[in-house]
């Protein structure tokens, strides 16, 4: 029974990879997996069993499944890895800002799976409580100084700060918590990491180990550098934030815009697939087709329902 488990722990975990065609070593497998694999023995038996029964493969030490196409995947490897040093300059720049506490990489570049022709470089941003508006500010205008801003048209690399927090909203909201964001975080590669926030971000969001039950960390008490008393900087990122978003008010319309938290998706095709995975809360609500690389929702299931407003402000619901 327990080798079942571990049977259907390892295609779940390998299903949700292929959606980014991603094979995954056998750290990788435990660290994201979507269940229980604290017998080691039992693992590497489970996965010679699925390569026997070839319901997986395994080239170069990693795995994925019968099913994928693992194309370049070497040379995004290889390519990720030239990628954090050229990320260098960047992170000893904004080591130099007091208020920024913590940039991490997210995305393909974090699970160095970077494809420098289609991808982006995101980054996760974490300031000061007051200051998340300064930081957006001088964030882009260092990005575009130094001609790395995703908007720039000749941009060398790309570079995409689409998520902002300050440090007393690092713990995720409980309705937006699923297995796409628990990956997320699980994957974030810290680039600047200033009196340890990275820990203290993973601490505050430590529902994680309810989706990837193998992730391990050293859990830490945050203790936030907060602003008792109203200063000019209080006041001028007030401004900004009134200032920047009549900026935005043309951008998607799915932007989240607030004094502790920005958002702001690339297009509205990062919110506006349909059907798509990322909207459940479970790997098990997900339907992999037989054939085909796009999973979406289950059609023999029946709260599986697309419901289409017809606006675009309303993006399609999943109930």
């Amino acid at each position: 029974m327990k080798n079942n488990e571990y049977h259907n722990h390892i295609l779940n975990t390998l299903h949700y990879k292929k959606i980014f065609t991603q094979p995954l070593s056998l750290h990788q497998l435990i660290h994201f997996g979507h269940g229980n694999f604290s017998d080691r023995d039992l693992l590497e038996r489970s996965l010679e069993e699925l390569i026997f029964n070839k319901k997986i493969k395994t080239k170069d030490g990693r795995f994925y499944l019968n099913s994928s196409r693992i194309k370049n995947y070497q040379k995004r490897l290889s390519r990720s890895k030239e990628m954090y040093e050229e990320l260098n300059l960047i992170k000893n720049i904004f080591e130099k800002i007091p208020f920024i506490r913590l940039i991490g990489i997210s995305g393909s570049l974090a699970s160095y799976n970077y494809d420098e022709e289609t991808d982006d470089i995101d980054f996760f941003i974490v300031c000061d409580e007051g200051r998340l508006w300064v930081t957006r500010l001088i964030s882009v205008l260092i990005f575009k100084l130094l001609n790395v801003y995703v908007n720039d048209e000749k941009s060398h690399l790309k570079i995409c700060p689409n998520i902002y927090v300050s440090v007393n909203t690092m713990s995720w909201p409980v309705d937006k918590r699923n297995i796409y964001v628990a990956h997320e975080i699980a994957m974030l590669q810290p680039l600047v990491n200033k009196d340890n926030y990275y820990l203290k971000f993973l601490s505050a969001n430590k529902w994680v180990k309810d989706y990837l039950p193998n992730f391990e960390f050293k859990e830490v008490e945050n203790t936030n550098h907060k602003n008792h008393a109203t200063s000019l900087l209080d006041l001028i990122d007030s401004f900004l934030m009134k200032s920047q978003k009549n900026a935005m008010k043309n951008f998607s319309g799915f932007e989240v815009l607030e004094k502790d938290l920005i958002h702001t998706p690339k297009d509205e095709n990062q919110i506006w697939l349909v059907p798509h995975p990322f909207f459940f809360k479970n790997t098990p609500d997900i339907y992999f087709p037989d054939y085909g690389d796009m999973p979406s929702y289950d059609p023999n299931k029946s709260y599986h329902k697309i419901f289409n407003t017809g606006e675009k402000k309303n993006p399609f619901k999943f109930d």
